[in-house]
């Protein structure tokens, strides 16, 4: 007797689920870092000199009409200053008398 030849059941281009006793089993996929093959020279070939630019051109931001002019609109400094808490001038202490609540017992 032949086995039955294999069926490959891809479901939205996968694998069903791995089940065991009616419940799925995680199964986590490590990625995959592909290293980039490094081309090894002769001594016969040269290197080809290639120019690379230093930035592409940069597109300016428009809003409500107005052109965005990043640092220019608002300087670090005043960002800075907005954004860093005052230190209080009064140390407040804790009141550590215990809270007490008049409650029955049993």
């Amino acid at each position: 007797m032949s086995s039955p030849e294999p069926t490959s059941e891809l479901r939205a281009g996968h694998p069903p689920a791995v089940k065991a006793g009616g419940m799925r089993i995680t199964q986590h996929r490590h990625p995959t870092h592909d290293k980039p093959t490094e081309v090894k020279k002769t001594e016969g070939e040269e290197e080809e000199e290639v120019t690379v630019t230093p930035s592409p051109p940069k597109q300016h931001l428009v809003i409500s009409g107005a052109v965005a002019r990043g640092d220019a609109d608002f300087p670090p400094e005043a960002v800075q200053a907005f954004h860093n808490k005052p230190t209080p001038s009064h140390d407040y202490r804790q009141i550590t008398k215990p809270t007490i609540i008049h409650q029955p017992r049993r």
